[in-house]
């Protein structure tokens, strides 16, 4: 991973006036799909010598869908704003479970769900390899939002919201169909707190677009 971040970095950091003078433009429209996975913090102090690690009570991957729009300005440099969805995952904890350090134990059965979604805009940096394919770099900003409810049989459920804005930064490839048509994969490691309950998150995405 840390490869491909370096590769990433370099890719975005590739400019030239005479990349700068061929500008043209692009535009295009795609859907991706993802599966994000979050890191999540393993030690919350809940007091009185209570822990709970957030990454036994809650379920840390997420699938979802992104759908975006962007342009190619050139052969090498193009943004992109998009949307994602992350749907609810769920994740049942029993009685006795032990959920943090201390140890930390579940009192009774409960589960939790937990789903994100925001908003994206990315700056990509592509290395044509040839008419076909196209290695990637992209860094951007998010702002996500998340939502987890816990539900406990025959007493009731709760839950709690938060927003954030985050960084995110990878890379990937694409391979063009046709003029108009291309696919990609992509993986991006972005920030991630909601409130000190992550730590941070990647998320791996299968795509397609379609160029104007």
């Amino acid at each position: 991973m840390k490869k491909l971040l370096c590769t990433a970095a370099m890719l975005a950091a590739l400019t030239t006036t005479a990349q700068a003078a061929e500008f043209s433009s692009k535009p295009y429209v795609g859907i991706d799909l993802q599966r994000t996975l979050y890191n999540y913090n393993d030690n919350e102090d809940l007091g009185g010598g209570a822990f709970l690690n957030y990454n036994t009570v809650l379920n840390d991957a997420l699938n979802g869908v992104n759908i975006h729009i962007g342009n190619r300005f050139n052969k090498n440099f193009g943004a992109e704003f998009g949307g994602f969805y992350n749907r609810k995952a769920t994740k049942s904890i029993a009685n006795g479970t032990v959920v943090g350090a201390g140890p930390t134990t579940a009192t009774g059965d409960f589960s939790t769900e937990v789903k994100t979604y925001g908003l994206t805009l990315d700056g990509l940096a592509y290395l044509p390899l040839n008419d076909k394919f196209d290695l990637i770099g992209t860094a951007g900003v998010t702002w996500s939002k998340a939502k987890g409810t816990i539900v406990v049989p025959g007493v009731g459920s709760g839950s709690a919201d938060t927003s954030e804005l985050g960084l995110r930064g990878g890379g990937g490839a694409q391979f063009n169909l046709t003029d108009k048509v291309s696919a990609r994969a992509l993986v991006r490691y972005q920030t991630a707190d909601f409130d000190n309950v992550a730590d941070n998150a990647w998320t791996y995405s299968l795509g397609m677009n379609y160029s104007f």
